[in-house]
């Protein structure tokens, strides 16, 4: 692990008198890292609006991680009705954070979710969404896949917190509280030691993939596939499907051949 990458500090609290998982986390780094990390390898920025969807599906998405007492690989595929931006993000149990702004057919909206413990198997959710918002996508998943009413707040800087009920568990302490009061009440109260802290973790943004892996999609691809996509091509240019990455790949020898990272 680069130790010089930004982390950002996640912790989850247990609110005990309305019974309340409380996550807080600061995205503030995993974004930072986002923008460093498409710098460092050449990758086209997104346009405004979908880095700034991508940045707050960060920030939801690793407060949703943090809900659980086990970590857990997460993906999440989003598109959003009427709107051609597509995001993907994912989530790995070490704590590093993916993702891109993808093309979307404006007439989608589908929200694929993917969670895969250690030792259990995938599952897969999918729905759609009424907003525009990647909180909302995070808020409908639990309320979908898990049965379970959640709370999420994000700031502009990547400041958010979540709250899940316990058994038994209510929200009548935050009803009516804005955004912004939610973040500082849970915030103060972390502060201040009145909810009791039952884990903390670091996330930082990094991408899992590497020239072997490109290698071995590649040549895992049906014969057919592959002379579809090499045609008389010599060289391929191909990119990681969940951050975007570009990989230079040279046909010739075995499987896919011989191969040059381009970035």
């Amino acid at each position: 692990m680069n130790t010089s990458m930004p982390f950002a500090h996640y912790c989850r609290y247990l609110w005990e008198r309305p019974n309340l998982i409380v996550v807080a986390g600061e995205a503030g780094e995993i974004w930072k890292g986002y923008r460093a990390y498409r710098e460092r390898y050449g990758i086209p920025p997104a346009g405004p609006q979908g880095a700034a969807l991508l940045e707050r599906l960060f920030a939801a998405a690793g407060l949703a991680a943090l809900s659980l007492p086990e970590a857990e690989s997460w993906g999440w595929s989003v598109t959003f009705p009427g709107s051609s931006v597509g995001l993907f993000c994912g989530i790995e149990p070490e704590g590093s954070v993916c993702g891109q702004v993808l093309v979307s057919e404006r007439e989608k909206n589908l929200v694929v979710v993917q969670k895969q413990g250690r030792n259990t198997s995938l599952t897969q959710s999918h729905f759609a969404l009424l907003t525009h918002d990647p909180v909302e996508a995070v808020e409908r998943y639990f309320e979908e896949a898990e049965q379970t009413l959640i709370r999420i707040a994000v700031d502009g800087r990547g400041r958010g917190v979540l709250l899940r009920p316990m058994p038994g568990g209510h929200f009548a302490d935050i009803s009516g509280l804005a955004d912004d009061a939610l973040i500082e009440r849970c915030w103060g109260m972390a502060a201040e030691g009145t909810i009791r802290k039952l884990a903390e973790a670091r996330l930082f943004y990094e991408c899992p993939c590497n020239q072997e892996k490109i290698d071995k999609l590649i040549a895992a691809l049906p014969r057919e596939q592959q002379d579809e996509l090499w045609g008389d091509l010599e060289k391929l240019e191909v990119s990681c499907p969940r951050c975007g990455r570009s990989y230079g790949v040279e046909r010739g020898g075995s499987g896919a051949g011989r191969r040059k990272k381009i970035n």
